[in-house]
């Protein structure tokens, strides 16, 4: 397991569901919408504190409550497409 997978794992536990992207007529999704927005805050999922594009991402948590998040683009593609990065520093 590489240190981003290791990273994505501590982030999601106690989750059930992930899917990305914001949901319709949703008032808490994040403002970039799907597009995306630039910050310095770090990632919801793999705590990266390096700024860039945040976007909307939904998880459940064991009660199937819907937990808003803004992930990197480095855990976009990995929980869309199961694509790690080639070069990841946490």
């Amino acid at each position: 397991m590489s240190k981003f997978t290791e990273a994505v794992e501590r982030g999601l536990k106690g989750f059930t569901h992930e899917s990305v992207g914001t949901i319709p007529d949703c008032g808490e999704c994040s403002e970039g919408e799907d597009g995306g927005f630039f910050s310095w805050s770090a990632c919801d999922v793999c705590d990266s504190s390096l700024g860039g594009d945040r976007h909307a991402a939904h998880a459940c948590d064991e009660d199937g409550n819907v937990i808003h998040l803004d992930i990197c683009v480095d855990c976009l593609v990995y929980i869309a497409n199961g694509e790690e990065p080639e070069i990841w520093e946490g």
